[in-house]
């Protein structure tokens, strides 16, 4: 288990680095696990709390009152295919492509959706490990209307991935944005984008 002081640390760097970009870059000391980033109502680029959860990967949690709405509400556009990144002008993409990385924050991701009421307003969940990570963003920001909750599953992520490979390749990075339901889920790593769209999103 990560100490809360490399957690503290790490998010300090996180808050920090949030005014400088539209998306958020995760610190590259960020410890492996599950984050929600709650953004200020009205602000795209400021963080009001941050969450850390100790989430496994090498179990499955179940929710047996809500798995996920299939098929996924999606057209071949709403897929991105994150091949640019202006922070990656140097660097080899491939290198940081790891299957089992990646299968492993997908894991966390789905058990803390499945054990989790619904992912606040105006927020982003990511799992985390190594330097892998799959995201669920919620650009759903009308604070008044609590009653419209949103929720993310397994069973949702699973058919994400399916998508993302079939329009990106297997085990790149991307996103699926899902306009009806104000939901994307995306698969990336910590030097990469994460929510691209998050300047999109309006300030109500």
């Amino acid at each position: 288990m990560p100490s809360l002081a490399r957690i503290l640390l790490a998010a300090a760097a996180l808050l920090a680095s949030a005014p400088i970009a539209a998306a958020l870059t995760i610190p590259y000391d960020l410890p492996d696990g599950v984050y929600q980033i709650d953004w200020l109502p009205g602000g795209k680029n400021s963080i009001a709390s941050w969450t850390y959860f100790d989430i496994p990967h090498d179990v499955n949690m179940t929710n047996t009152k809500w798995n996920g709405k299939l098929p996924l509400p999606v057209k071949h556009y709403d897929i991105h295919c994150l091949l640019e990144d202006h922070r990656m002008e140097n660097v080899t993409v491939s290198n940081f492509t790891r299957p089992d990385d990646q299968s492993k924050a997908m894991a966390m991701l789905g058990n803390w959706c499945e054990i989790t009421t619904y992912v606040q307003k105006d927020a982003m969940v990511f799992g985390l490990h190594n330097d892998m990570m799959w995201y669920v963003c919620n650009w759903d920001n009308m604070h008044n209307y609590q009653e419209n909750q949103q929720r993310c599953s397994r069973r949702e992520i699973a058919e994400a991935s399916r998508l993302i490979t079939s329009r990106c390749g297997e085990e790149t990075r991307g996103e699926l944005s899902i306009g009806l339901w104000q939901k994307t889920y995306g698969r990336s790593h910590r030097f990469g984008d994460v929510c691209n769209g998050k300047d999109t999103w309006s300030e109500n």
